[in-house]
């Protein structure tokens, strides 16, 4: 990567926790350009986590890279879809810190999951797990391609918005204590809330289209002619840095990067197989659903704990109601087909047991 600077200078440092924010319309280089950046991480030996893509799996192409030859790399997949790779595969729930130390880069990309709606809700749990890294020796560089996924997989796991935009900002904030370093592209400047834009290291300015710099940035132009905005090569970019340094930059655009309309899977030779997928729960407005994870728990707790209904709902902030209704399902889903399909689905290994009367006294 190399940078002409117009205003102030500044030397990028791929040794940091820092936050690069790319912008710019479709076909821009937004990717590419924070797969290079990524690149620059790996060559300081830290790790990358690659964690949404398109759904075509964009981020499947780390597999056809030249670090493919002596990196270790994780695929990250649902646990009702079944994927033969020659690279190490482990169910997203399944994800631990030490992991996160021992892979050189951990792909969770859309193909490997049973529906966008799994994606998000592991997303979600893999943040989750990233807030818990109190201590680090090496970054994890976080690609998040277009910023409102992370929102959007806070969100499946979260009790409502409010709070899902808190929990986003969180990371973000918390990233340089966590040992996070994150690369965010993005279609609109405004798509993400000022909390969250202001908290970029590095904006990267890519082709803007027609419709220009957003109002907060028109200032740019004193520095920036429009034309060059407009249309800027997918390798070219212009950075605007935190402590107010402008520059004109490229980067060398990764050949191996996924083209439009390419059969990534096909070239890479993944047999994916899709079993039953998981029923996430639903926001319903003044209420929550049960979806089949938290199915599988009250039986667990059932079962294996002897709780009461009511100790259930406590711990779940769920009413008593809720896990009699469950208890009572499962054992007439056993009854009639021998197995629950809830907990099935969420790997439960009582999904072909009743919850017996052993429990019973706890009603």
């Amino acid at each position: 990567m190399k940078i002409s600077w117009r205003r102030g200078t500044e030397q990028l440092s791929y040794n940091k926790p820092s936050c690069f924010f790319s912008l710019g319309v479709r076909g821009s280089g937004k990717s590419s350009c924070l797969e290079h950046i990524a690149e620059n991480h790996l060559e300081k030996h830290h790790t990358i986590i690659d964690l949404f893509g398109s759904r075509d799996g964009e981020n499947l192409c780390w597999l056809r890279s030249p670090h493919a030859k002596d990196k270790r790399i994780l695929l990250l997949k649902d646990s009702v879809v079944d994927v033969k790779s020659s690279f190490t595969v482990k169910s997203a729930d399944a994800l631990t810190l030490s992991d996160i130390e021992n892979f050189d880069i951990i792909i969770s990309a859309s193909p490997l999951y049973s529906s966008i709606h799994s994606e998000f809700f592991h997303a979600g749990g893999i943040t989750d797990l990233l807030y818990k890294r109190l201590h680090w020796k090496q970054l994890a560089f976080v690609i998040v391609r277009e910023a409102s996924n992370l929102y959007y997989s806070r969100l499946k796991i979260s009790s409502d918005q409010i709070q899902a935009k808190s929990e986003m900002i969180y990371l973000l904030r918390e990233g340089r204590h966590l040992g996070l370093a994150l690369g965010i592209d993005s279609l609109r400047y405004h798509s993400l809330d000022i909390d969250v834009r202001t908290l970029a290291d590095y904006l990267i300015l890519k082709s803007q289209g027609t419709m220009g710099l957003p109002r907060d940035l028109r200032w740019l132009y004193s520095y920036v002619d429009a034309k060059l905005l407009r249309n800027m090569e997918p390798q070219q970019f212009i950075m605007l840095t935190s402590k107010g340094a402008i520059g004109f930059g490229t980067f060398p655009y990764p050949k191996w990067h996924k083209e439009e309309k390419e059969d990534i899977v096909k070239e890479l030779g993944l047999e994916i197989t899709y079993g039953e997928p998981l029923q996430e729960a639903i926001l319903k407005g003044t209420y929550k659903t049960v979806g089949d994870t938290e199915h599988a728990e009250i039986i667990r707790l059932y079962m294996e704990e002897q709780l009461s209904m009511m100790d259930i709902g406590a711990k779940l902030h769920r009413s008593s109601r809720t896990p009699k209704v469950h208890v009572d399902a499962h054992n007439q889903a056993v009854r009639r087909s021998g197995f629950c399909g809830a907990c099935k689905r969420a790997e439960s290994p009582y999904y072909s047991k009743e919850a017996v009367k052993q429990a019973l006294g706890n009603l």
